[in-house]
């Protein structure tokens, strides 16, 4: 799909604005190694039930986001997951301020 769509049949344009071309949508990239944090914690799935889950956030300093990956799984699962991904930093949440701290070194401390 090399070629851009084109708006031949948008009437509820403006005439000089039916022949443009519309850009495809938008590819997230994925989070740049070395940078970013990931942040561990527990989510509901589809089915409502609660399950682990790691989300990878690239952020720029003008605060846009660079890249962002998500998993889901079992704790072990995401775990792994979690601790394969070279980011900056990884945190797990906590229930007052700052609200996400540094995980621990070791996995049987994680409890959330």
């Amino acid at each position: 799909m090399g070629d851009f769509r084109r708006r031949t049949n948008a009437f509820y344009l403006p005439e000089e604005m039916r022949d443009s071309k519309i850009a495809p949508q938008q590819v997230m990239p994925a989070p740049r190694p070395g940078f970013g944090t990931v942040y561990i914690h527990k989510s509901r799935g589809l089915d409502r039930r609660i399950v682990w889950a790691a989300k990878w956030v690239d952020e720029m300093p003008d605060g846009q986001s660079a890249g962002v990956e998500e998993f889901e799984g079992t704790r072990g699962e995401v775990l792994g997951w979690a601790r394969s991904r070279p980011a900056a930093a990884l945190v797990v949440p906590v229930e007052r301020e700052p609200y996400w701290i540094p995980a621990p070194e070791n996995d049987d401390e994680i409890d959330l």
